[in-house]
């Protein structure tokens, strides 16, 4: 996180945008006319080396308690667990703090919090052994031991139908590599209370552990950004800067412009956002949005993006339509977009039409500009 923001520091030194300049107070005008350039979705997406969920079927406020682990090298791994109520309320708990700060001030609909979590993780003859352990938001001890049932594998996993979790705060693009069912030896406690571990209809296992769990999200939320530099013309190493209202910074850097195709890359020192690669079109003197590709990785990265399909594309190209995929998995949410500039407002909406589960789950994304402040906010809900 740190070295994130000395590469955003030295870029702002450069600009002469740091020294004795108050909050939100850009140092120099940004040119006469300069072209507007903001992604208006809230996109989060990440490779987690494991993820776990159970199914509880006799708790009177939790439906299930899922655990989705990256790992980071030297670092412990990060980790996000995850209470899901009965009327799909999501309550995350990070063992990050900046990570739980960003994601309870962003993203609108569900609770963050910060809480240390352990976690253990073995295999037995290629049989998944794990613990979870955390406190929850309200204090609870909750405890829980997963077993499969054999190693994981393909048939068990695949693309993943999230049910009403959060439906009104998300629409997930979930891909599990492969997956195992629990055992009978899976075991589920909360303040040392056991509960039932069984699927939520007949014939479904009572969770899953997943080895390589991938999800892309567009999320309901609030982002408040401020204009500090725009580029005076569209070329290759320009770039745009923003502050947001939790002072992360924002850099917009195009990295190709041939002819009226741009293609930019979106970095951030906000640990809840992603590396995202755009391309747009420019149109007269506005700049088009045609795709958005998160690839999951930090600013901090300077290596150069991975190449597509890898992450989590939206292919807005064909007027009046879109499409989602997940790295090689085409087209697994597809549906009618739309565009329209209502005076200071811009507003794009994304409505699913496949898969059937993700018709309730349309996606609005607002823009409202006041003067060089911009004002994105999400929403997630049925038609």
């Amino acid at each position: 996180m740190n070295a994130i923001r000395r590469r955003f520091a030295l870029l702002l030194l450069a600009l002469g945008l740091l020294t004795g300049i108050p909050a939100w107070v850009p140092a120099t005008p940004c040119p006469a006319g300069h072209h507007e350039l903001v992604q208006p979705f809230l996109i989060t997406f990440d490779r987690h080396e494991h993820h776990v969920i159970v199914f509880v079927a006799d708790h009177p406020d939790y439906e299930a308690v899922e655990a989705m682990v990256t790992l980071r090298g030297d670092q412990p791994p990060l980790i996000r667990a995850v209470l899901n109520q009965h009327d799909g309320f999501q309550i995350d708990h990070f063992n990050d703090a900046e990570l739980a700060r960003d994601w309870a001030a962003l993203f609108t609909g569900r609770r963050a919090v910060y809480t240390p979590i352990r976690f253990a993780v073995r295999r037995v003859d290629g049989i998944p052994r794990l613990r979870l352990r955390f406190t929850s938001y309200r204090g609870e001890d909750v405890d829980l031991y997963f077993e499969g049932a054999a190693p994981p594998t393909p048939e068990l996993g695949g693309f993943i139908n999230p049910g009403e979790h959060a439906a009104g705060a998300s629409l997930p693009v979930m891909w599990a590599s492969r997956s195992s069912a629990p055992s009978d030896a899976t075991a589920l406690t909360i303040d040392e209370e056991p509960f039932t571990v069984a699927g939520p209809a007949p014939g479904v296992p009572g969770g899953f552990y997943t080895r390589d769990f991938r999800i892309g999200v567009f999320r309901a939320g609030h982002l408040e950004l401020e204009l500090l530099s725009a580029p005076s013309r569209l070329e290759e190493g320009e770039y745009w800067v923003y502050k947001d209202h939790l002072d992360n910074l924002h850099l917009y850097e195009i990295l190709a412009a041939l002819g009226n195709e741009l293609t930019i890359r979106k970095t951030t020192t906000s640990p809840a956002l992603t590396e995202e690669i755009l391309t747009a079109e420019r149109v007269g003197r506005r700049i088009e949005l045609r795709s958005v590709r998160a690839t999951g990785r930090k600013g901090d990265d300077d290596a150069a993006p991975p190449p597509p399909p890898a992450g989590l594309t939206l292919d807005l190209s064909t007027p009046g339509r879109f499409s989602v995929s997940l790295d090689e998995h085409a087209d697994l949410v597809t549906g009618t977009a739309s565009h329209e500039q209502r005076a200071a407002t811009q507003e794009w909406a994304l409505q699913p039409v496949e898969p059937s589960w993700a018709t309730n789950r349309r996606v609005t994304a607002a823009v409202t500009r006041h003067g060089d402040a911009y004002l994105i906010d999400g929403e997630i809900g049925a038609p």
